[in-house]
């Protein structure tokens, strides 16, 4: 059986959760990945209006 026989079970149990904790990873990370995409779409709106803006009022008649 061996000097430590508790390592093979803890082992084994370990593998067996290793896909969720897996799964659990990357939910988080897709959804911080989401959080990042959606601040940055604000971002580049908020820089097109400012764009937009800056034009409009450089144009003169």
């Amino acid at each position: 059986m061996g000097l430590f026989p508790v390592r093979g079970r803890l082992r084994s149990q370990v593998f067996r959760r290793a896909p969720s904790r897996a799964g659990e990873v990357l939910r988080g990370a897709a959804v911080a990945a989401t959080n990042d995409a959606r601040i940055v779409a604000v971002l580049l709106l908020l820089a097109a209006v400012a764009l937009a803006w800056e034009m409009a009022t450089s144009v003169k008649p």
